[in-house]
């Protein structure tokens, strides 16, 4: 929060949000990732974006009604790896 009491996004510039609000409209014409990776992509961005702007808002809310769980447990689902890791 700013010296007046403002929520401010905490950290995440101007040029990152913009990057990242652009992920599904660019994501959508990617024809070489498959519609899995896509839909991944697209959930990763949301939540990065999601998750900075509920905390600057009103993080011990965020926290205690476990939105912030719940945002990270996409995100958790949204990083795994396509298949089984290969051991040598």
């Amino acid at each position: 929060m700013d010296e007046d009491g403002l929520a401010v996004d905490g950290g995440v510039g101007p040029v990152i949000r913009s990057v990242l609000a652009a992920v599904p409209c660019v994501v959508s014409d990617t024809d070489w990732l498959t519609v899995d990776q896509r839909a991944r992509l697209t959930a990763v961005a949301s939540v990065v974006t999601g998750a900075a702007r509920v905390l600057a808002q009103d993080p011990g809310s965020v926290i205690g009604h476990g939105l912030l769980a719940r945002l990270c447990a996409v995100l958790d689902h949204a990083t795994r790896p396509d298949e089984p890791a290969r051991t040598p």
